[in-house]
């Protein structure tokens, strides 16, 4: 029998692939910030300042916006799971 030691850090998987999501949502929204595209899904500027809509101008910048916001769960979640633990 082979004696394997568990993984110390079982989550790193995890946290390694919601990084991964993050950062092609940030390239993505950065291209659509930069470039123009096509019209958003949302009219930003009737629901937030000026300020604030001018972070997502298009489509591109809105699907990368959220693409990063999805990214962000598996890391919170691998927080949530180590504070729950200890």
């Amino acid at each position: 029998m082979d004696d394997i030691a568990p993984d110390p850090r079982p989550y790193g998987r995890i946290k390694i692939i919601g990084w991964i999501i993050s950062i092609i949502g940030m390239v993505l929204w950065l291209y659509g910030y930069m470039y123009d595209g096509s019209p958003g899904l949302v009219d930003w500027p009737q629901y937030l300042p000026d300020w604030a809509a001018e972070f997502v101008p298009n489509l591109e910048a809105e699907i990368g916006f959220a693409i990063s916001l999805v990214g962000m769960v598996p890391l919170y979640y691998v927080a949530f799971k180590e504070m729950k633990a200890a």
